[in-house]
């Protein structure tokens, strides 16, 4: 009988002790939260190229990137560097600025 990947992973955590239930809970959560975090870098960067009448390739002109590069940061694939970010914004004419968040809820 073939096991599904999931069936075989909850039977794995049912033997696990209580500490190592929470350091992949905080893992998982970690994990989770970049993703969210690249989805949304993705979704303005998206929303700043279209603001200002770009197609990717037109971006990637613009700023010496790569239009996949472009893709994938868009698409939330990509782990852009601060360089790439620095040249993103200054391409689209824009202020890279961090903000601070509390509980995953922008200040």
């Amino acid at each position: 009988m073939t096991q599904s990947f999931d069936d075989l992973a909850q039977r794995a955590r049912r033997s696990w002790s209580d500490d190592a239930a929470r350091v992949y809970e905080a893992a998982a959560d970690t994990f989770r939260a970049e993703l969210n975090a690249r989805a949304a870098l993705g979704a303005q960067l998206k929303a700043a190229r279209t603001a200002h009448g770009l197609s990717q390739p037109a971006l990637a002109e613009l700023s010496g990137l790569q239009q996949a590069e472009i893709s994938r940061i868009e698409t939330g694939v990509a782990n852009p560097t601060a360089d790439t970010l620095v040249r993103l914004a200054s391409a689209l004419q824009l202020t890279l600025t961090l903000q601070p968040t509390v509980s995953g809820v922008r200040v």
